[in-house]
């Protein structure tokens, strides 16, 4: 199980994002609020299709995912 907290992007965001994970990693999100939760996806998987997400829109400036215990954790960079 993967799980990825993406509470900090904005809403538009957070629902391209979990419809992209979808159909890149080919596995059904769960999940509610600000968490996207997938089975059987590794969280290597995960990081690099959100990496991946994030560079695509020109948000990698803004936004890095980071690694927080078992889950995966989108926050803003510091200026």
């Amino acid at each position: 199980m993967a799980e990825l907290d993406v509470s900090k992007l904005p809403g538009d965001v957070q629902k391209e994002l979990r419809e992209f994970l979808e159909k890149k990693l080919s596995a059904k999100a769960g999940g509610e609020g600000g968490r996207i939760v997938f089975e059987n996806v590794s969280n290597t998987r995960l990081r690099k299709a959100t990496r991946w997400f994030l560079c695509r829109k020109k948000l990698s400036d803004e936004y890095r995912v980071l690694s927080d215990k078992k889950k995966l954790v989108i926050r803003k960079r510091k200026s």
